[in-house]
């Protein structure tokens, strides 16, 4: 079953799309937008196989190319659904920049329902022989349940030292959207966006406007800070979920600072998440925070597989041991840091990472190791080749040019 997005700006015309589609047993429509920039929120959470989208065609050659950069970025969220583009009849060079955009078939308007049916047969064979595509960047989440453990201290300096192992890229992103920017302190740097500007213009981001958005550390690690001097901004699951999915595929890791509150965008980001660092101490209101934690991303449907319990400041005069914390938790515990705390403070105080500020230190030489465990030293992966949709289309384009100019 293809589980299929309408996207168009005409309410008629997703209406007749809708009736055609509801002939095809294989076909269920799942979701209907008025707009590519409403699917780039909406769509994440349908998980499409198949997005029939509507192309404004504009004469203007700014408007051209504006239509394909947001089909392009959308092609970018939404890596598994095969993109049915549909237009008037239009000159090749403009139909083969869709397909450049990631669109695997482009589809004269009005769509007939053969073409339609030969289109979906297309995405099937794609679905049974596509070779794998490149692996986009790996994301891990580092939370609590409480503040003061430690969260930004571990994601910091755990990102610090992927930046060194990652060639092609580690971004630090602060999930928080009000107050004062814990990173910016911990980093000592003056970033001139933050996270809102990347969240909040989702059409845009494609990867010149990210460039232009994080702030670059001294360490080589890129950085998306938290807004400071902003009141509360309250995200939704969708954008936080469509902005993680575009922006992990132009860098190779994402450390993300979580908030400590389980609302609908804190857990939209652990879902997206690779893995999850969650952090807790060795003391009751701690473990009863976290247990409880635990218990909501169950709820969730937040995979625990890929929960990794942190006890934090192990040795600093606990009142629980690890097997009754393990017991408490139901869940192994993945590491443990030592308790540090004056060289953590110290580091904090100068603007500067602890793994570079003291290096020789117990908690410098315990996050690199973790680090290490997270990401085994690699290069980055290789290039990605060339999307067996994108070369099947451009061959059908170069060896029956006619077929897209409408005519004659």
């Amino acid at each position: 079953m293809l589980q299929t997005i309408i996207v168009d700006s005409d309410a008629a015309y997703r209406s007749a799309l809708r009736r055609l589609l509801s002939g095809m047993p294989s076909v269920a429509v799942v979701g209907e937008y008025s707009s590519m920039s409403e699917a780039l929120i909406e769509a994440p959470s349908r998980r499409p196989d198949v997005l029939i989208v509507e192309i404004p065609h504009d004469k203007d050659a700014k408007g051209e190319k504006e239509s394909a950069s947001t089909l392009e970025r959308l092609a970018k969220t939404l890596p598994n659904a095969a993109i049915l583009a549909t237009g008037p009849s239009v000159s090749a060079d403009f139909v083969i920049q869709v397909i450049r955009a990631g669109a695997l078939e482009f589809l004269r308007r009005p769509v007939e329902r053969n073409d339609l049916v030969t289109a979906l047969d297309k995405v099937v064979r794609f679905r049974q022989s596509a070779a794998p595509k490149r692996q986009v960047g790996r994301i891990t989440s580092v939370f609590s349940t409480k503040g003061g453990l430690g969260v930004t201290t571990v994601a910091t300096n755990l990102a610090v030292c992927l930046s060194d192992r990652m060639t092609g890229g580690t971004l630090l992103m602060e999930m928080a959207t009000s107050g004062q920017s814990d990173i910016t302190t911990f980093l000592d740097i003056t970033p001139a966006y933050s996270v809102l500007d990347a969240f909040e213009n989702l059409n845009r981001l494609d990867e010149p406007f990210l460039r232009g958005l994080v702030t670059k550390h001294a360490s080589g690690l890129w950085v998306l800070a938290g807004p400071s001097g902003r009141g509360r901004v309250q995200l939704t699951a969708g954008q936080v979920q469509a902005g993680l999915e575009i922006i992990r595929s132009h860098f190779d890791y994402l450390i993300l600072d979580l908030r400590h509150e389980m609302d609908p965008a804190t857990l939209a980001a652990m879902e997206v998440s690779d893995s999850i660092l969650f952090l807790t101490g060795l003391n009751v209101a701690a473990l009863r925070s976290a247990a409880a934690g635990l218990s909501v991303l169950k709820q969730s449907g937040v995979g625990l597989q890929k929960v990794k319990v942190v006890v934090m400041r192990e040795g600093a005069g606990e009142e629980v041991t690890l097997k009754q914390a393990e017991d408490a938790l139901g869940m192994p515990v993945f590491w443990r840091t030592p308790s540090d705390y004056l060289t953590v403070v110290s580091s904090i105080n100068k603007g500067q990472p602890v793994v570079t500020a003291s290096p020789r230190s117990k908690i410098a030489k315990n996050l690199r190791e973790l680090a290490e465990t997270l990401a085994p030293k690699s290069g980055s992966g290789a290039a990605a080749e060339p999307s067996p949709k994108l070369a099947a289309s451009l061959l059908r384009f170069v060896w029956n040019p006619k077929e897209v100019q409408g005519g004659g």
